[in-house]
């Protein structure tokens, strides 16, 4: 017994002193004394958990001539964390990919002409062409899941490219309007003035699904901490095929600003 603990001793204080020696991060060149993430990076693989807020809107592309005045708007602080997996193919190139649980909200209020819309007004339902002022509140929930292509130009730096799909997890897109008119049915139609704000509430005609593409920068500042940028670009209209109610097509264009943990 005494001998075999002799034998052992000095390789038990040879892996202590591994695990104490500072070394270098093979993807990043900077020095970590975390065995743990040198043994990941050996094969190029790494795990990252993120956390950031977003800022940006809901809206159409390009802005149609119906909407005259935007006379305000309000981003929200739209919160989000993600799981994200990375791995390189011995170089510069890689992938990206994980889960994100994210909001993409905003506030806006614009004055319109001819513009289609659907209201409760005096305890019914009406629809028809709206002149005047619409406030809008949009605040969706999302399951995200990104596909992207990944370029290291330096040692800090991840450039990011590539597709991702979305699933709604919460739907509100609801506002008033107020000052203005109806004309019910068509533009010809009776005219309905309403000066008093007037709800509607277009959450159930929110898709469930959402796609687009993603532009990211991630730059290492510490061996364990990243900071990063997001665009997302939502590549499909916010609402169902069978809505028909808002006539054009609106799209969430968010930018993300991020901090993430790499283990």
């Amino acid at each position: 017994m005494l001998l075999a603990a002799i034998v052992a001793l000095p390789v038990v204080a040879a892996d202590d002193n591994l695990q104490q020696m500072p070394s270098k991060h093979k993807r990043t060149g900077i020095a970590d004394h975390t065995i743990g993430i040198l043994r990941a990076a050996t094969v190029g693989m790494e795990f990252r958990l993120k956390a950031g807020v977003a800022l940006g809107g809901t809206a159409p592309m390009p802005i149609p001539l119906n909407i005259q005045e935007v006379a305000g708007f309000s981003p929200r602080l739209n919160l989000n964390i993600e799981a994200e997996f990375v791995q390189d193919f011995n170089g510069p190139i890689g992938f990206s990919t994980g889960l994100r649980l994210e909001t993409k909200g905003m506030r806006t209020n614009a004055r319109v002409a001819n513009y289609s819309m659907s209201m409760v007004s005096g305890g019914q339902e009406v629809s028809g062409v709206w002149w005047g002022m619409v406030e809008t509140q949009v605040s969706n929930n999302y399951l995200t899941l990104p596909i992207l292509f990944l370029w290291k130009p330096s040692p800090r730096w991840d450039l990011k490219i590539g597709p991702y799909g979305s699933f709604v997890l919460g739907r509100q897109f609801t506002g008033n309007v107020y000052d203005g008119y109806l004309r019910e049915g068509s533009p010809t139609g009776e005219k309905i003035v309403i000066e008093e704000k007037t709800p509607y509430d277009f959450s159930d005609e929110v898709s469930r699904w959402d796609w687009g593409v993603q532009l990211a920068a991630d730059w290492r500042a510490f061996p364990h901490l990243l900071v990063g940028l997001d665009l997302t670009w939502g590549m499909k209209d916010i609402f169902k095929k069978d809505f028909e109610t808002i006539a054009f097509n609106m799209y969430p264009v968010y930018l993300r600003l991020n901090f993430g943990y790499a283990f």
